[in-house]
């Protein structure tokens, strides 16, 4: 190769690894600039906070201004992308308007963690100053879409590996600082309202004192003198499953199905063989595991023809993060039960 012919391909070399170098930003840089040109286009005026969200709506509650120093929220919230695509609703009018609404879905306020490590940073810097009953709507950008927190703009940018802005709205509801104590007295609250004060709770685990957060309800007068089916036994059981406002979730009632407009065609709606044994953990419905509270009110249950209600909070159900649609994180659960004949 020729002297003349190898300068070239290293001038060449040189020029594109400086024109490389002068066009190649971060992805926090250029998230910025297209956000920048995005407010400029269809928000023209709002400038961002210090937190560099841009807040398009901002209506002031009337209740006691969020405590960041709590780590639980009461909201209801809708999330879109830049384009308007919705993401995520608990607005029950608009999943109509949309024609996302699902019958057996759970719309409205549910409990979320905020905080590092939990929720996005944006998100908390949406909630500074908001009183409750509030109301937000807000570009949060790409480089606070993130679980870490810094101390700057600068390095949340430096940071940035996301190019996707999202529109917040929020409504807060409420918040508090110990979720599983609030979950236990509002179940109190619950129980005394429809059953009176004098129910108390109680205990499915052997030797274990009750701490309010499970109460069972039967009246087994009639069963006195009855043989109690052995503890090996598989039984047919009816239930409908509710939260505390009255929704169905959960069926094996046809009609009760049908009048809360949760009917499914393709669902056998007939009683679920309960497989029974000596200790409540492995019970199981339909061949299937359940949750604690479920199993623990079949252990309770000891002869056919028997019908109970029971109440348990989140810690007997589906925990922090519910299940699927229907029933939110940190729900309260209700259900009714009957084992039926064969």
């Amino acid at each position: 190769m020729n002297k003349r012919l190898l300068i070239s391909l290293a001038l060449i070399c040189l020029l594109a690894g400086a024109c490389a170098k002068k066009n190649t930003t971060t992805t926090g840089l250029e998230a910025q600039e297209y956000l920048q040109k995005w407010m400029e286009q269809y928000h023209p005026g709002i400038a961002p906070n210090a937190d560099g969200l841009y807040i398009l709506e901002d209506t002031p509650g009337t209740g006691e201004v969020r405590n960041e120093e709590l780590p639980y929220i009461f909201s209801t919230q809708t999330i879109r992308t830049l384009s308007g695509t919705i993401s995520t609703t608990m607005d029950e009018k608009l999943a109509q308007q949309l024609g996302t609404y699902q019958p057996v879905n759970y719309y409205g306020p549910r409990y979320q963690m905020v905080g590092g490590d939990v929720s996005y940073a944006g998100l908390d810097a949406l909630l500074k100053g908001m009183k409750m009953g509030g109301h937000r709507v807000a570009v949060v950008p790409a480089w606070m879409l993130t679980t870490s927190r810094y101390d700057t703009q600068k390095e949340y940018l430096a940071n940035c590996t996301n190019s996707t802005h999202l529109i917040y709205e929020i409504t807060l509801e409420g918040q508090c600082e110990d979720i599983e104590a609030m979950s236990i007295d509002a179940l109190r609250n619950y129980v005394t309202a429809h059953y009176g004060a004098n129910v108390m709770p109680v205990s499915y685990v052997k030797d274990e004192d009750p701490d309010g957060s499970f109460y069972f309800l039967s009246d087994t007068t009639s069963f006195e003198g009855v043989e109690k089916f052995a503890s090996d036994a598989t039984v047919n059981l009816n239930y409908t499953g509710m939260l505390p406002s009255g929704k169905v979730f959960d069926t094996t009632d046809e009609i009760v199905a049908k009048n809360a407009d949760i009917y499914d065609s393709g669902r056998d709606y007939s009683p679920q063989s309960v497989a029974y044994s000596s200790s409540y953990e492995s019970i199981t419905l339909g061949g299937s595991s359940i949750i604690s509270g479920f199993k623990g009110a079949l252990s309770l249950m000891h002869w056919k023809g028997q019908q109970a209600i029971v109440l348990f909070t989140y810690t007997h159900g589906y925990s922090t993060s519910g299940s699927g649609n229907a029933i939110p994180p940190y729900a309260t659960l209700i259900f009714e039960l009957e084992i039926v004949d064969d």
